[in-house]
């Protein structure tokens, strides 16, 4: 407890004694009378002098405290905020532990003294002064720092931004950073002089105190948005150390933020409580910047249905446009850049893009309120080779611009390179069909070129290199030798499709050759056994499609009907989930990608080295009755949709190992095959920033790597070749997540503050309020005003009572 004038208290506490010593100098004098006809009131007279006694008493009692109350007042006591409430409940105990006084004097000097009831308050006063005691001294003598009382001290404050995306929303011409950027400024000019100031946002740099006031407001002016950024949990964490290093007392800490949920997501949250809950003097204030009901128009992820394509080839555009408010129209506009070979180019300081595009396509949506609306573009253009970029867009003025562009990198190459091998007891036409369609090699849009090859004769094959991709189908016991050559194969960047079947079975289990170190290192795990099902409630049963191998799916998922082909056998597979992490092969953990109706493996994928291998444990080659032997599946028969759906996606990420990093999110490492054969060895690097320079990216063992994928947009390659200019990129988008406006319930923010542990606030006079609480503490002044009041009251009453 802190005082704003403690020297009251002394000049209080000669008052008290005023009433005291008026109370005995003014006493009557009593006269000695004898008047023998009067003596049988002798004994009434006694009676009535002690009651007296007792009502003097208590009159002095309460002019007393009248006047302690009034010292006590004029003093300012004030307590800080988290003791309030023990304080106020101190004081509760002082007046009920008074009241039980005086009834127990009203009991003590009643003529017929009930000593039971007496006793029985005796008890319970000694209670309450124990109780009284201990809780002042716990109060007087807290281990927390007194930080109440002078709020000219200077103080060690942080102050978080959150500089999110979401923070573009504009709300009354004014961006929801802008706001909380001209509210920091405004905080800056609150603090106390010699204060240390460390401004902080959500863009992961380390903080640390400005030198001034003026240093401070500096960087609040270059706070921009971030798009990689940590959490608001692990912002203040990370500020929390730096405070820490303060060596002022006082600390506090102001989050501004529009309270979006996803701004307090993360692991940091949980550490966030436990440390704030360790520093109980720190004083927590949360900043209201958000909107509480924003109308918002986004688009979805973009999903392609081949990012890579031949010169003649054709391919569609699917997302999806979600509205957040009343029921409108938009329309959303597709745009394709035509190859320029003079752009990029830096002049006068500005990056200049490809001004040249296809004509762009466009489609009006009803989007109803709060809803979505799938769209989906068709393009079908003769294209040289190369890589092009395009972007899907709404129209018109949004309050969240951010979200209303999508980007999207898709390539032209010439057709892919395949091998098919197979032994002579498999017919092959089912992956034939799928890697040649009929349509496609009359239209001249066929994508890939193969090659069959007997299992026999692949043994002989000299150099496997020119391949993108090998399709073993239902192979028979193979050498180590074989799979050591796949291995390799797939170590420089080759892909292969591996079918089990019937051929790979030895009396009920897998062949000795199929269960090898090199065998397993293909195949990514261990085949351990057959499983049957005799009825036909077994099928395929994709759970997520988030893998490339389900881009063909992916917006007919309903369409799919992978019940109505039954699996009746497949193998039984062991994923391995230990990194063999070898200097000459390096291989990751096997990846589950798709699974049966029993949650059995069905398709898993191995990395190894800087190609991949796909193994399917039941195979794709089962045309009809097969003499001898039950039938493992029924994948072929009238309209296998599903089948062909899954190769082609299958194909598809075989071919073009490098085709997923095309299209990535904010943040992620984009890695591009770069045979220099075909690439040059180095390029210059232009961000979607137009007023960023460009940087120098080198070709690293046959790969370029660009690590700084900082925000959304087209990231474009130029380099050189034999004085040829060859342009390359990719694209990158924000997750969904990152602009969903979603607003933190209060529960939410009890549960990652406390629950009484901050204070939140949306105007000026609010922080400025609690600001004077905070630091000088919850003054008692009208608590104890209140109590003067009925103190004076009762004094009134009971004088009246003594003087007529």
């Amino acid at each position: 407890m802190t005082w704003a004038n403690f020297g009251i208290l002394g000049v209080g506490g000669l008052l008290v004694s005023v009433p005291i010593i008026l109370h005995f100098l003014f006493q009557p004098k009593p006269i000695s009378v004898d008047f023998p006809a009067l003596r049988f009131l002798k004994q009434k007279q006694q009676t009535t002098r002690s009651r007296l006694k007792l009502k003097h008493f208590a009159l002095l009692l309460i002019r007393c405290l009248l006047i302690a109350l009034i010292a006590l007042a004029l003093a300012g006591p004030s307590v800080a905020s988290s003791d309030f409430g023990n304080w106020l409940t101190l004081g509760g105990v002082g007046i009920s532990g008074l009241i039980i006084g005086l009834i127990g004097l009203i009991a003590y000097f009643r003529p017929t003294k009930n000593w039971l009831l007496i006793g029985v308050l005796a008890a319970a006063l000694l209670g309450h002064l124990i109780f009284g005691g201990v809780s002042v001294g716990r109060l007087m003598t807290s281990d927390a720092p007194n930080l109440i009382g002078d709020s000219q001290a200077p103080v060690a404050a942080l102050i978080v931004v959150d500089s999110s995306p979401r923070m573009q929303l504009e709300f009354e011409n004014e961006t929801r950073l802008d706001k909380a950027k001209s509210f920091g400024k405004w905080l800056l000019t609150q603090f106390p002089r010699d204060s240390q100031v460390c401004v902080v946002a959500t863009d992961g740099d380390s903080p640390y105190f400005s030198v001034d006031v003026g240093a401070a407001d500096r960087r609040m002016t270059k706070l921009e948005t971030n798009y990689t950024g940590a959490k608001i949990p692990s912002a203040v964490e990370q500020g929390l150390e730096t405070l820490k290093t303060s060596p002022h007392e006082r600390k506090e800490i102001y989050i501004l933020t529009d309270l979006t949920a996803e701004s307090w997501t993360g692991d940091g949250s949980k550490k966030l409580t436990r440390m704030l809950k360790q520093s109980p003097e720190l004083s927590l204030f949360v900043v209201d910047v958000g909107v509480d009901s924003p109308n918002n128009f986004s688009l979805g992820q973009i999903r392609l249905s081949a990012v890579e394509i031949s010169a003649d080839g054709r391919f569609s555009v699917q997302t999806e446009t979600s509205n957040a408010g009343p029921a409108a129209q938009r329309t959303i506009k597709m745009q394709v850049e035509k190859i320029d070979a003079s752009r990029p180019v830096e002049r006068d300081g500005q990056v200049l893009f490809s001004d040249e595009a296809f004509a762009a396509q466009s489609v009006v949506v009803d989007v109803r309120e709060n809803g979505s609306a799938p769209i989906k573009f068709d393009f079908n253009r003769s294209l040289q080779p190369g890589t092009y970029h395009g972007a899907v867009s709404i129209q018109g003025k949004d309050g969240l611009a951010i979200d209303d562009r999508r980007y999207f990198t898709f390539r032209v190459s010439k057709a892919r390179s395949t091998l098919v091998v197979h032994p002579e007891n498999v017919n092959p036409q089912i992956m034939l069909s799928m890697l040649a369609p009929r349509e496609a090699v009359e239209d001249g849009s066929n994508r890939f070129e193969y090659r069959v090859a007997s299992q026999a004769d692949f043994s002989s094959l000299e150099n496997l290199k020119p391949f993108d991709a090998i399709f073993v189908l239902d192979p028979k016991p193979m050498p180590d030798a074989v799979w050591q050559r796949l291995s390799a194969y797939v170590d420089g960047g080759g892909g292969v499709g591996l079918f089990l079947g019937q051929n790979a079975n030895d009396n009920g289990v897998a062949h000795p050759s199929f269960l090898s170190d090199d065998a397993k290192r293909v195949i990514g795990g261990v085949l351990d056994q057959q499983w049957f099902n005799e009825t036909d409630d077994l099928f395929l049963s994709p759970k997520e499609l988030s893998h490339p191998i389900f881009n063909p799916i992916q917006g007919s998922e309903t369409a799919v009907l992978w019940n109505r082909f039954p699996i009746f056998k497949h193998w039984g597979l062991v994923p391995d989930a230990q990194a063999d992490l070898d200097e000459a092969n390096q291989s990751l953990p096997t990846q589950t990608l798709l699974r049966y109706s029993n949650r059995e493996p069905a398709v898993v994928e191995r990395t190894i080295g800087s190609g991949r291998v796909l193994t399917m444990t039941t195979p794709i080659t089962e045309y009809g009755y097969t003499p001898g032997r039950q039938r493992w599946n029924l994948l072929i028969r009238p309209r296998p949709v599903p089948l062909f759906l899954l190769l082609k996606g299958i194909v598809s990420h075989l071919v073009q190992s490098d085709a997923e990093s095309l299209n990535v999110q904010v943040g992620q490492v984009s890695t591009l095959k770069n045979d220099l054969s075909q690439f040059p060895d180095s390029y210059k690097v232009f961000s979607p920033n137009p007023d960023k320079p460009a940087s120098n990216l080198n070709s690293v063992e046959g790969q370029i790597r660009f690590r700084f994928n900082d925000m959304p947009g087209h990231y474009r390659f130029r380099g050189v070749l034999d004085q040829q200019v060859v342009l390359r990129g990719f694209s990158s988008n924000l997750p969904e997540s990152t602009t969903n406006l979603t607003r933190i319930g209060q529960d939410e923010l009890d549960d990652k503050l406390g629950a009484g542990r901050y204070q939140l606030a949306t105007e000026r006079n609010e922080i400025q309020r609690q600001q004077g609480t905070m630091r000088r503490g919850q003054e008692l002044y009208p608590f104890i005003v209140i109590m003067m009041l009925i103190m004076l009251g009762i004094e009134f009453l009971m004088a009246n009572r003594f003087y007529g």
